[in-house]
């Protein structure tokens, strides 16, 4: 018999319906319930948890280091592997951090979520966990997402470290190379690559640095900004040409002058050329991120800041889950 730990965190998919307004639920498992519901023969021993119960935009680092040192610190032979329920909003933050941390346990370890409440009829959070249930009973270790995108006939197993933010019209999550299969991956999951993975043997996780993530827009004031004592890293998101606003100069100076390390993400190493705003402020000092998602290389960055400050860029350059395009 399978023994699985169910992890709820809160979110949608842990969540219930009233008077047209969406909120989380104490006490309760409705996906497990449904879940037993339709497979009434299961053979699988659930044990649930609930370390927290949140709305995933209301996500902050404090939340991953209690799950994250919650989960390593698990007598790991009690079980067969792990899901975590997680809201949609913040699923791909969370996913590409633990994929870092968590890889290399040595039982599978699936994060899911749903864009409806469980009990909704157009629901997808049964055809997650299901799903989650079946990558389980066919892989050994290493780190999942799991979700069903409403164009795609079922759901899909992607590399946590790939995955991107889902969009604001269509709810679809994407990525970027990084899915694994659909529903029950088991050939797709053979031919996952094994090499390149590199265990970071966290012991308990403190994450007391910040990273400053800013996004380029029109007219953003990045003169105006200035890290405060706290941050680790500033990392500026280029725009997909690999460009930014030229006065992103003044803020590497004062990140320089702060010995605080300004990174550019996500820059494409094929790239023939970059324009003239990258690539002064490359020379200027700023740090390159190449072929990254957003989200993991927020996470690997805001790992590097706090597991070893002193040697941030050579973490940069590891690739920890598959997390660099190659």
């Amino acid at each position: 018999m399978k023994n699985i730990l169910l992890i709820n965190t809160g979110g949608t998919i842990g969540s219930r319906e009233e008077n047209g307004v969406i909120s989380s639920e104490n006490g309760k498992c409705r996906i497990l319930e449904l879940y037993k519901k339709a497979f009434p023969d299961t053979q699988i021993e659930f044990t649930t948890v609930m370390p927290y119960n949140i709305l995933s935009e209301n996500l902050e680092t404090a939340h991953w280091e209690m799950l994250i040192n919650y989960i390593i610190s698990l007598d790991k032979s009690r079980y067969d592997g792990i899901i975590i329920t997680h809201g949609s909003d913040t699923l791909s933050y969370t996913s590409a951090m633990l994929g870092m941390c968590l890889h290399d346990m040595g039982l599978p370890v699936v994060i899911t979520a749903s864009d409806h409440v469980p009990d909704h009829p157009e629901s997808n959070a049964l055809a997650n966990f299901t799903a989650c249930v079946k990558l389980i009973n066919c892989c050994h270790n290493g780190v999942y997402t799991v979700y069903k995108n409403k164009d795609e006939p079922s759901a899909q197993a992607f590399i946590p470290t790939r995955i991107m933010e889902a969009d604001r019209f269509n709810d679809k999550f994407t990525h970027i190379n990084g899915i694994i299969g659909y529903d029950s991956p088991t050939d797709s999951l053979r031919a996952f690559p094994s090499a390149g993975k590199n265990s970071l043997d966290i012991k308990t996780l403190h994450l007391s640095k910040n990273v400053l993530l800013l996004h380029s827009y029109p007219s953003i004031k990045l003169e105006t900004i200035t890290p405060d004592d706290n941050t680790g890293a500033v990392m500026l998101v280029t725009y997909h040409s690999g460009t930014v606003p030229e006065k992103a100069e003044i803020l590497l100076e004062k990140c320089l002058a702060k010995k605080l390390p300004l990174f550019l993400c996500s820059l494409k190493r094929s790239s023939e050329a970059l324009y003239e705003t990258s690539s002064r402020l490359l020379e200027k000092g700023a740090l390159p991120i190449y072929d990254m998602t957003t989200e993991g290389a927020y996470a690997k960055l805001l790992l590097a800041v706090n597991l070893c400050p002193e040697n941030i860029l050579e973490f940069m350059r590891k690739d920890i889950y598959y997390e660099t395009l190659c």
